[in-house]
C-alpha cells in the first residue's frame, strides 16, 4: 500500500489501532534493515544461552564468517531478479557448469593447462554470458522468469556433468585453498571480505546510479516505468548479467576452498540463498530490499543452521524450521496490491 494513502487512511481514522499497528510493524520490517538485523540478534542471544556460550565463542563466529561468505555472494546474485519482480532458479546448474569449465583451466590431474587467477574473471566472463542468456530468454520470448531460468539451470547442469563426465576435478595449486580459507585481514576470513566488497559495490549501484534506480522502478511497478521512459528490456538484462557474474564469483570461491571442481557442488545452495535474501528483507514481489539485506539475511541463515546444529537439533526439524522462517519472511514483505506471477 502506497506509504501517503497510509497517512490519509491514519488521518481520517478509517484504521484501528490494531491496523495501524500492524501495518507500521510491517513498513518498518520490509523496508529496512531493521528486521533482518533484529532476527540476528535474537538468534545470538538464543544461541549463545542454549550453547553456554560456544555459539559467540571466537573460533564459532570464524566459522560463521567463513561459511557466510559463499552464501552471501549467491545471495546477492540472486536478489538482483527479485529485486524487479522476477527469480532466478539457475544458481546452481549456472555455478556447477563454471566450476568444471575453471577446473579444467587451472593446474589440474587432467590437462595442461594452468592460467592461474586469471580464471577467476573467466568464471565471471561464463556467468555474465549464461545471464545474458536468461535475460533474453526472459524479455525476448517473453517466458516467465522462474521456467526459462529454471530450463537453464537443467541445461547448465548437463553440460557440467557431460563435460567433467561426472569426475571431480582435483585443483593442484594450493594457493586456490589458501585464498579461499586464509584470513588476512584482522582475522576475518578472506571471501568474507570479499563479499562485504561486493556488497559495497551492489549497494552504490543500487542507491546512486541509473541502473539502480531503474531496478526499483521495474519492481515498484513495471508498467509505471516503462511509461517512465524507463528501457525495461535493457534493465532486465542487465540484472541477470550481474546476478551470473556474481555467480561466476561464488563459483571460484567454492572450488578454491574444496580444491576442487565438481559437477554437484553447488547442489543444495538455491533454498538457503533465496531464503537469506527473502528473509534479510527483499520482497519476493520485488522493489523492496537490496544488497545489504542480503548480506544480512546470509548471516541469519548460516547463523541459525550453525546454531541448530551446536545445539544437536534433529535435522529434519532444522529443515522445517527454515521452511516456516521463509514462509514468515514472504508474508511479512510480499506486497499484495502486487501480488501475481513472477515476471
Amino acid at each position: 500500500m502506497d506509504v501517503i494513502y497510509k497517512k490519509e487512511l491514519l488521518s481520517s481514522g478509517r484504521l484501528s489501532v490494531k491496523e495501524r499497528v500492524l501495518k507500521n510493524f510491517r513498513f518498518v520490517i520490509s523496508h529496512s534493515v531493521f528486521g533482518p538485523l533484529l532476527a540476528l540478534f535474537l538468534i545470538t542471544i538464543i544461541f549463545t544461552i542454549g550453547t553456554n556460550g560456544i555459539f559467540l565463542s571466537l573460533e564459532n563466529i570464524t566459522t560463521i564468517l567463513n561459511l557466510s561468505g559463499v552464501l552471501a555472494i549467491i545471495a546477492l546474485g540472486i536478489s538482483m531478479p527479485i529485486l524487479i519482480g522476477s527469480i532466478d532458479l539457475s544458481v546452481e546448474g549456472i555455478i556447477s557448469l563454471i566450476a568444471v569449465v575453471c577446473g579444467f583451466l587451472v593446474k589440474n590431474s587432467q590437462t595442461n593447462i594452468d592460467i592461474g587467477f586469471w580464471v577467476l574473471p573467466v568464471a565471471m566472463i561464463i556467468g555474465s554470458i549464461v545471464g545474458i542468456i536468461n535475460g533474453l530468454i526472459n524479455t525476448k520470448l517473453k517466458i516467465p522468469s522462474f521456467m526459462a531460468t529454471l530450463g537453464m539451470s537443467y541445461v547448465a547442469q548437463g553440460l557440467a556433468v557431460i563435460l567433467s563426465r561426472g569426475a571431480t576435478i582435483p585443483f593442484l595449486d594450493p594457493r586456490f585453498q589458501d585464498l579461499a580459507n586464509g584470513s588476512r585481514f584482522l582475522g576475518i576470513p578472506n571471501i568474507t571480505v570479499i563479499a562485504v566488497i561486493l556488497c559495497i559495490i551492489l549497494l552504490m549501484m543500487q542507491r546512486r546510479t541509473p541502473l539502480g534506480k531503474s531496478i526499483y522502478a521495474i519492481g515498484g511497478n513495471e508498467a509505471l516505468a516503462e511509461q517512465a521512459g524507463i528501457n525495461v528490456v535493457r534493465t532486465k538484462i542487465s540484472v541477470f548479467l550481474l546476478a551470473g557474474c556474481l555467480y561466476g564469483i561464488a563459483a571460484f570461491f567454492l572450488c578454491s576452498r574444496l580444491n576442487c571442481a565438481n559437477p554437484t557442488l553447488s547442489k543444495g545452495f538455491l533454498f538457503p540463498a533465496i531464503t537469506a535474501t527473502i528473509v534479510g528483507g527483499t520482497a519476493i514481489t520485488g522493489g523492496i530490499g537490496g544488497a545489504l539485506n542480503a548480506f544480512i539475511g546470509a548471516l541469519v541463515v548460516i547463523g541459525l543452521n550453525n546454531g541448530m546444529v551446536l545445539m544437536q537439533i534433529n535435522p529434519y526439524f532444522q529443515g522445517a524450521i527454515m521452511g516456516v522462517i521463509l514462509i514468515g519472511a514472504v508474508a511479512i514483505t510480499i506486497d499484495r496490491e502486487k501480488i501475481g506471477i513472477i515476471k
